[in-house]
């Protein structure tokens, strides 16, 4: 079980089905000590392309309804955890990684210095990102580092995985953690050969690794088993683990935090 989360679903991102104080709760019934709640950004809604492309999209195209702008900035500015749930919430989000924009992320700038976690992730529907190649991916995930974002989510899933020794290596110069998703070796999207790879390339470059279970219910809150066996049989190095503990948590969280709020300073 994780001790601190870094990568969690509300109903506020339509697919996952708890609310945010159900998940605190079971947080809490895990003895989780903190949780960052990470609903996706405002641009994964693709209703507006769905609507505009029916008649060519087949039967199972997934129609996704991303949260609102207004629901960041309520949480951001006005969301008081309840008091009777001892769990400490990092307010964060899951912003995508593009292929065809000027900007490399959707991550709502107006909003980045309030955040506490950014992750920034490749998600494949078509009005983000268009998969070319292995080179592209690469391309689009080293040039995501220069937003203001502090993890690189789920790096290692099959479709999106890009060259990993060059991402690494960025992540590493930037200070930037490359995420080991629980639920990605879980749902079997990520391969253990790929996540090896990257594991073992962190300790090479010295990269941070962040744990999440991108849990989109509460039964996979905190969930780590596939994980937690392959950082024991690599016997990975706890110090590279940014979310090891709620100290180093707090720590990375801040470090990071304190970058964006000085990029943003005088605009």
């Amino acid at each position: 079980m994780l001790v601190v989360d870094f990568h969690t679903h509300s109903i506020q991102s339509s697919h996952a089905i708890n609310t945010l104080e159900e998940l605190l709760n079971c947080a809490w019934r895990k003895k989780i000590q903190a949780m960052a709640i990470t609903d996706h950004s405002p641009g994964i809604d693709n209703t507006l392309y769905y609507l505009q492309n029916a008649d060519k999209v087949p039967q199972d195209f997934r129609r996704i309804k991303g949260p609102d702008y207004q629901y960041f900035h309520v949480l951001l500015t006005r969301y008081q955890s309840p008091l009777e749930i001892p769990v400490q919430l990092f307010k964060g989000i899951e912003c995508s990684i593009l292929s065809h924009s000027e900007r490399s992320t959707d991550l709502p700038l107006k909003l980045a210095p309030l955040f506490d976690i950014v992750i920034g992730s490749i998600h494949t529907l078509p009005h983000l990102f268009q998969i070319q190649n292995r080179e592209q991916l690469t391309e689009k995930m080293i040039a995501a580092m220069g937003e203001p974002i502090d993890i690189i989510g789920h790096p290692c899933q099959e479709k999106t995985c890009p060259d990993l020794e060059p991402v690494v290596k960025k992540a590493a110069e930037s200070g930037i953690a490359m995420e080991l998703n629980c639920c990605s070796l879980h749902l079997k999207k990520a391969t253990v050969k790929d996540t090896t790879e990257m594991l073992k390339l962190a300790v090479k470059y010295d990269c941070s690794i962040s744990l999440g279970s991108d849990a989109h219910m509460s039964n996979e809150l905190g969930k780590d088993y596939e994980s937690e066996l392959l950082l024991d049989e690599l016997k990975f190095p706890p110090e590279l683990i940014v979310n090891a503990s709620l100290k180093s948590a707090r720590a990375f969280v801040a470090s990071r935090k304190k970058i964006r709020q000085e990029r943003f300073a005088n605009s």
